[in-house]
């Protein structure tokens, strides 16, 4: 979903996609609770071996409220994305962890 969505649903399914350079990916864990706990997402066939991952998964969220969606992708030598990067003017080198933000109202 596009980030700062409301939402009247505690179910959401979520997808996007996720890039190692030359390696291959081997997960995409999302978490809603900052990271204290992760759940995997399914991961799509890639097309070639140096195609983007696709990923999907769905989120049952514990009730209303504020929630980060955070996704984060593992690569084959086990190297995951960090969850934050140093800051540079240009952007450059961003490969930290992907967040949006959803309200819950029911």
């Amino acid at each position: 979903p596009k980030t700062g969505t409301e939402n009247t649903s505690l179910k959401m399914d979520v997808r996007g996609h996720a890039w190692a350079g030359d390696k291959k990916v081997s997960q995409v864990n999302i978490s809603i609770d900052y990271g204290a706990t992760w759940i995997q997402a399914d991961l799509d066939v890639p097309i070639n071996s140096h195609a983007w991952q696709n990923w999907n998964a769905s989120i049952d969220f514990p009730g209303e409220g504020y929630f980060e969606i955070w996704a984060r992708a593992t690569d084959e030598e086990n190297i995951s994305q960090p969850f934050s990067i140093s800051w540079n003017s240009k952007g450059y080198l961003n490969n930290s962890v992907h967040r949006i933000y959803t309200n819950i109202k029911m």
